[in-house]
């Protein structure tokens, strides 16, 4: 049971990961090449394509983790005990942070700055550099949670 959840666990955390590279690194990029209308409708059907797959990974790996900690009986101990309490209170912290980042990314700052540019709002490139900043913060995080993951599942052996 363990180890089948773990591998659920793993291929959620792959697709969240693995997609946010992906986006970042050559989606991203590629789009903000291109000019007006074609940018906007590029960048927001990529985020309206990629937000039900990310989000339901995201979804699966929270689950998954929680019951994950519930079998490993993190709930049943006192919090600092061990190495392991100490690791999963850290990864904890940061998976609510991206969840409130992204949040704040995909249904916020992205809806905004899509109204602003539209409107030719002169708030569009303020919004912009905040979405920008909150993308790069949860990119780091994206990376972060697992890294702790793989030092969590360490100090289980």
């Amino acid at each position: 049971m363990i180890t089948a959840l773990r591998i659920v666990h793993v291929l959620s955390a792959s697709v969240w990961v693995g997609g946010t590279v992906a986006l970042v690194v050559v989606g991203v990029p590629a789009i903000r090449r291109l000019e007006g209308e074609a940018r906007a409708t590029a960048m927001r059907t990529l985020g309206r394509r990629w937000r039900p797959l990310g989000w339901s990974a995201m979804g699966v790996a929270i689950l998954s983790g929680l019951w994950l900690t519930e079998l490993h009986g993190g709930f049943a101990r006192a919090a600092l005990d061990t190495d392991f309490d100490r690791v999963l209170i850290a990864k904890s912290a940061l998976v609510l942070l991206l969840c409130v980042g992204a949040v704040l990314h995909d249904y916020v700052l992205g809806p905004r700055l899509q109204r602003e540019l539209r409107a030719e709002d002169p708030q569009a490139p303020a919004t912009r550099r905040r979405l920008v900043v909150v993308g790069w913060f949860n990119f780091a995080l994206t990376i972060g949670v697992p890294v702790l993951g793989a030092i969590a599942l360490g100090e289980l052996t």
